[in-house]
């Protein structure tokens, strides 16, 4: 990506371009993917006429302000949150680029912060981090921090794995490397499967279901669906990126033997932070349960920061957790202060998180 030679100013205007359109887009998948809709069909429609919007009334911010703010067809008012949505990403693209430089690594850091805006904006609005998103997330993780690691473009944070997971550290053999490795990727979904499950069995006496379609009542079988649809998914795609990792390794092992141990190193780094960052919220959630009787944070939180972990690595995450509390507190005490419930009021502690994991983004340096 650094062999074209540009003013560096073009890299920031086309950071900011490919920010409103990749904004437009992610409006899709926050009004779309908690409603159960499909994200590719039917194109950008408004809400509440469902009329097609057509092509001049769907460019990233200045369409918002030609029609101020309103459908051209049935003349209701379109959320700000839509131009906010693209303005912060544009804006979150061109940190990124002033940060990293245009680099594979600043490629792999828009797509992690993409998912963070997602899942922020989602559980603010419904409370909610969706399968959908998390699953697939957790392991482009995996694989961006073990391509960057191989790349030489990120520390990884590899997080004493001697502490985390020593076995894996004790030689790198090519064979060992290719199924360690594989084993971790194609474990991604089947894991975060495993969560849900030992879930039901640990606490599901104090579950109060809130996953509603529009009617109020919950659609078990569009939910089903749509789970298994996910689940299934991101197996293939873990197994697949497994023997990728099997191909790479006997690749580069022979050929760039440091290559192909930093990519190892920044895969197990990867895994041990997903381990650090989602078994801490794992068992504060845990203890939560079992003395207050009722579910304090939801199992998205675990997965949310898995990700984090993985992409971030244990130092990232021990900053996000931190960073991520004060935030929750400050925001918690505002809700409950101006709330009927006072400090019983529901706080969605992953947009806490995706904020604050936005924010050691920005300043962690690799």
């Amino acid at each position: 990506m650094t062999d074209i030679n540009l003013p560096f100013m073009y890299y920031v205007f086309f950071a900011s371009i490919f920010g409103l359109i990749i904004g437009s887009f992610l409006n899709v998948v926050i009004h779309r993917i908690p409603r159960g809709e499909s994200i590719v069909s039917p194109g950008s429609h408004c809400p509440a006429c469902r009329n097609p919007i057509g092509a001049f009334d769907n460019i990233p911010l200045l369409s918002y302000v030609l029609l101020r703010g309103r459908c051209r067809n049935c003349n209701i008012r379109v959320s700000s949150v839509y131009p906010f949505v693209e303005a912060i990403t544009a804006l979150l693209f061109i940190a990124i680029i002033l940060k990293s430089g245009p680099s594979w690594q600043a490629m792999l850091e828009m797509i992690f912060a993409c998912v963070m805006l997602a899942l922020v904006f989602i559980d603010a609005r419904h409370h909610l981090l969706p399968n959908m998103i998390t699953y697939p997330a957790f392991l482009f993780a995996l694989a961006a921090a073990t391509v960057l690691g191989g790349l030489g473009d990120w520390a990884s944070g590899t997080i004493g794995i001697s502490i985390v997971i020593p076995a894996l550290e004790l030689g790198i053999s090519p064979l060992r490397a290719a199924l360690i490795g594989g084993f971790l990727f194609a474990l991604a979904a089947p894991g975060f499967w495993l969560l849900d499950r030992l879930d039901l069995v640990l606490f599901n006496k104090y579950f109060e279901w809130e996953e509603m379609n529009e009617e109020g009542e919950r659609d078990e079988e569009a939910i089903e669906s749509r789970y298994r649809l996910t689940i299934y998914g991101t197996m293939i795609a873990g197994l697949l990126v497994a023997a990728g990792w099997a191909f790479a390794v006997i690749y580069f092992s022979p050929n760039e033997p440091q290559a192909f141990d930093d990519a190892y190193k920044g895969l197990l780094g990867a895994s041990g932070g997903a381990l650090l960052g989602g078994g801490l919220i794992w068992w504060l959630r845990a203890v939560y349960f079992y003395i207050r009787g009722f579910e304090g944070m939801g199992l998205g939180d675990v997965k949310m920061m898995a990700i984090v972990g993985a992409f971030l690595g244990w130092r990232g995450t021990f900053g996000v957790l931190l960073l991520g509390s004060i935030i929750g507190v400050v925001v918690g005490s505002i809700l409950a202060f101006r709330g009927k419930q006072g400090f019983k009021t529901p706080l969605p502690f992953g947009v806490c998180l995706g904020i604050a994991s936005l924010i050691v983004l920005l300043i962690a340096k690799h």
